[in-house]
């Protein structure tokens, strides 16, 4: 089976059974008589990323039957297929029973979300009682960070972007603003925070233990008030609300994070503080799981990679 839109060139084997296919799919079928020039299961671990490469950017990727049908493959002879198939079948398998695991650990996930608490601090907490928000610094680019590396001050400031990867971070001095030299570009100190991706990823949230930070104009930095009368675990409270995090975010391939309509429509319970811990400490401890689920299932991939290197060199 493959995507023809969204993931396309994405293939999935299915080795029998019933099924119905949308327009969004398409399926491949070896054709009688040549039963022995391809093992559909081959072609669909192997051939994957050639077919994902295929797929034409137009607002999303989308692969033509006339693109399909213009590509040649070369394979090698079915009896090398074969022995290869014998070698890593067997890393299907554990990479399948992996795969539900982790979709496994996912619901876990949400049910440690959905916990009932048996006492709460307050109810009905508008969101904008509980939080300040760091808007990015304009013009905090690539072009300017370079021109001020000469700037040197006591405290480095992590600056985080639209990258939901927390190691592709860099730091800076704290410098003048890129768009006005009379002030300084803004910043968090000191602080736990959470990042908001405010375009691409709209929505997707990262925790960042206590420290200093500062950020693009493409993303958001949201932390506790000082003012604030209840007990909030932050890393709790980014949990608790992920998916309605989400729920603020335009759907266009570069949909936008909806700040204002988050902060004045959202409102939140606040449990005791130990009834937070506990959520926090048994939703860290299925993240670590999936982690290292991912690892391995990542190891098992690449030895694919290097197979697949093997097969064609």
């Amino acid at each position: 089976i493959i995507s023809l839109d969204g993931s396309a060139g994405s293939m999935t084997f299915v080795r029998n059974g019933r099924f119905a296919l949308n327009h969004h799919a398409g399926f491949f079928e070896v054709k009688k008589d040549t039963e022995k020039l391809i093992d559909p299961q081959f072609f669909a671990l192997f051939y994957e990323a050639r077919l994902k490469e295929a797929g034409v950017s137009e607002g999303s990727k989308t692969l033509s039957l006339k693109k399909l049908y213009s590509m040649d493959f070369e394979i090698p002879p079915y009896d090398i297929q074969q022995k290869i198939m014998s070698k890593v079948r067997s890393l299907l398998i554990a990479r399948k029973k992996i795969e539900k695991i982790i979709n496994r650990v996912a619901l876990l996930k949400e049910k440690a979300l959905s916990t009932d608490y048996h006492t709460y601090q307050a109810k009905d907490i508008p969101i904008s009682e509980i939080l300040n928000c760091l808007s990015g610094n304009s013009g905090l680019t690539e072009e300017y960070l370079y021109s001020r590396m000469q700037d040197v001050a006591e405290r480095k400031y992590r600056i985080l972007t639209a990258s939901t990867d927390p190691k592709s971070s860099r730091y800076i001095h704290r410098c003048k603003h890129p768009k006005d030299s009379n002030k300084m570009i803004a910043v968090v100190e000191e602080r736990p925070v959470i990042h908001v991706v405010r375009i691409g990823k709209a929505g997707t949230v990262t925790y960042f233990d206590k420290g200093n930070y500062t950020i693009t104009e493409n993303a958001y930095l949201l932390y506790l008030k000082d003012s604030l009368k209840y007990e909030v675990n932050l890393k709790w409270l980014m949990y608790t609300l992920m998916s309605t995090f989400n729920e603020y975010s335009n759907v266009a391939e570069y949909g936008t994070w909806n700040k204002t309509a988050f902060f004045k429509n959202v409102k939140i319970g606040i449990p005791v503080f130990d009834e937070q811990s506990q959520v926090v400490e048994a939703y860290n401890e299925l993240e670590n799981l999936e982690k290292k689920l991912v690892e391995i299932n990542s190891k098992i991939n690449q030895i694919f990679t290097r197979q697949i290197t093997s097969t064609f060199s």
